[in-house]
């Protein structure tokens, strides 16, 4: 018996620990819906290899067999495997909303660089830091 007390013991921190870590992720969700929304691309960047499938040259080298993922023992019971997998989903879920903050907030930060890049003479002097007769001084 003491093994099974043993596998349920496991089984609970790796339990605490899938929910702290869905606690980070959601925080970093939350905090990028407030004004840093780099929290997000950190946020995918972190939790990337246990949502997404392993990419090849930044997880593993073509030619070689990628690590598998943390899963259930063998000896694991079906609650156990059924609350792991509701965790992984719930984990995937506030992972999957920062890939899409990121990547909205990403394009329409790039959007304007090149439409302000790209018509910088019909902006009025005051959206630039430095006039033109300062830059020309400054051999920039």
């Amino acid at each position: 018996m003491p093994s099974s007390n043993s596998s349920n013991n496991n089984n609970n921190t790796r339990s605490e620990k899938m929910q702290e870590q869905i606690t980070l992720s959601k925080r970093m969700f939350i905090a990028g819906c407030f004004g840093l929304p780099w929290l997000w691309i950190c946020n995918v960047l972190y939790f990337r290899a246990r949502v997404f499938q392993p990419l090849v040259f930044i997880d593993y080298w073509p030619g070689h067999v990628p690590q598998p993922r943390a899963g259930g023992q063998e000896g694991d019971d079906q609650e156990q495997s059924v609350e792991d997998h509701l965790n992984r989903m719930e984990l995937k879920k506030w992972v999957k909303r920062s890939t899409h903050g990121a990547v909205i907030v990403m394009g329409a930060f790039i959007a304007w660089i090149i439409t302000f890049q790209t018509n910088k003479q019909f902006f009025g002097p005051k959206w630039f830091v430095v006039d033109e007769t300062e830059a020309s001084k400054s051999g920039w």
